[in-house]
């Protein structure tokens, strides 16, 4: 059971590296014996003390020698490339001339991108793509070339897949002595090539079948791939639209919370993170035998919603332009979702740029899709507490205003009191005024009689 498994999860990793670099895989005719330092026998006809570079070397220059062996892979990125000693690993070198040297002995596989790549020496299997590839020396199995020459000078141990213009073969001398193997031109297996026309190979060349396939020239535009593409997108934008609406249409006219700066960021994180988890959680509960049958379930359900990405950004986008516009009716937005899932698949045709946006396009849906589902009951309980600090604010409203209404009217009660008390001041002065007045002409009165008698 357990070796089950790893196999299982061997096959899991395997699947998620295959999605970002390809992976060449060959079997192994003879077994390579690893060297030691008193095991390395430089190719040279003095053999010399050498110290081995143990593990991967990584060298950016504008023009690397490699003349001390290398026990590990080989990463090279410059403009003259030379390679005079062992390599015990793989070579990656991106070039403009790559030289492997008579001395130049890779146990394993050469990756090139280079103009032009010269071998002399001894290479495993050799995967290029340049303008022209020459080989004087030998190739133990495949050669796997796009390239515009092939210059075939020895011998290559198996057989040759290259799309190029023409391939030329180095022909057998005419002597009377037998010519070794190696100095002339010969494939001991198939050649498989590529090309606009067919190309004379000389007799005794290849020891295999030759397969010639012509190019297609592609005047023509076909133009039924890409309604093809177009169609799926659309038929899939559209029912995936059908199906929001009839479980949740107000997702689908959702104005009430509009995408925030803080709401995207969260978007872009849970499309982030969502798959990664998934893809753990698989490998955890594999390894659980109670839970184990589990990880299929899982693994749909990622891969459904990876199917269904695409399409669910294209409906969020559409749903924020209907928003800004304040279009409600369901025809017109079925409308609009129309032009834009054509905008995006057009947008998605363009080199480069295109991957990024489809790129985007999936992190979006299925962080959109995991925020409605992960996010909505916070979302909820943010809505009932601003609806209680509301109402409650507005509590607080009621009662400023009853207070200001209460201290109005006390304020004009005051007021009028003292309205009443300045008019009875004024009054009681008038009529102290009166009886001063009267109290006087009596006085006068008086007088006046006093002086008559």
């Amino acid at each position: 059971m357990l070796k089950k498994k790893i196999k299982i999860i061997s096959l899991i990793v395997l699947l998620l590296i295959s999605l970002f670099t390809p992976i060449v895989n060959a079997e192994n005719e003879i077994a390579v014996e690893a060297t030691t330092t008193d095991q390395v026998n430089p190719i040279s006809e003095t053999q010399e003390e050498v110290t081995i570079k143990e593990g991967d070397e990584y060298l950016f220059q504008d023009t690397v020698t490699v003349d001390t062996p290398v026990d590990g892979n080989l990463f090279i990125m410059a403009n003259t490339v030379t390679i005079n000693t062992q390599v015990g690993g793989d070579a990656f070198i991106v070039a403009n001339t790559l030289n492997i040297e008579d001395n130049g002995y890779i146990l394993n596989n050469v990756f090139a991108c280079a103009n032009t790549i010269n071998v002399r020496g001894v290479v495993y299997n050799i995967y290029s793509v340049g303008d022209t590839l020459t080989i004087d020396g030998f190739v133990y199995r495949d050669v796997r070339s796009i390239c515009n020459t092939l210059n075939i000078n020895s011998m290559i141990g198996r057989n040759v897949f290259a799309n190029c213009s023409s391939i030329n073969f180095k022909e057998k001398p005419d002597t009377e002595d037998t010519p070794s193997i190696a100095s002339y031109g010969t494939i001991q297996g198939d050649l498989n090539y590529f090309s606009d026309e067919e190309i004379t190979i000389p007799e005794d060349s290849v020891a295999g079948e030759t397969h010639f396939s012509q190019l297609q020239n592609n005047t023509t535009f076909d133009i039924s791939n890409y309604m093809y593409s177009l169609g799926a997108i659309l038929v899939s934008a559209i029912i995936i639209w059908l199906i929001g609406l009839w479980i949740s249409p107000k997702l689908l006219h959702n104005t009430s919370h509009p995408i925030t700066v803080r709401k995207a960021l969260q978007i872009i994180g849970l499309g982030i993170i969502v798959p990664i988890v998934m893809t753990l959680l698989s490998v955890i509960i594999l390894l659980i035998p109670i839970t184990s049958q589990l990880t299929i379930l899982l693994l749909c359900v990622l891969a459904i919603l990876f199917f269904i990405s695409t399409s669910v950004a294209i409906i969020d986008i559409n749903t924020m332009i209907c928003n800004k516009l304040k279009i409600t009716q369901n025809l017109y937005t079925l409308g609009f979702l129309i032009v834009t899932t054509i905008v995006f698949w057009l947008l998605t045709l363009i080199p480069y740029v295109g991957m990024v946006i489809s790129l985007i396009a999936i992190i979006w849906g299925i962080g959109t899709i995991s925020y409605n589902i992960l996010i909505k009951e916070n979302a909820n309980e943010k809505k009932s507490d601003s609806s209680k600090k509301i109402s409650n604010s507005e509590e607080k409203k009621e009662k400023v205003e009853s207070k200001t209404k209460k201290e109005n009217e006390s304020d004009k009660s005051t007021s009028t009191k003292k309205e009443d008390k300045s008019d009875n001041t004024t009054n009681s002065k008038e009529e102290s005024k009166s009886d001063e007045t009267e109290k006087n002409e009596n006085q006068n009165k008086a007088t006046d009689k006093n002086n008559d008698k």
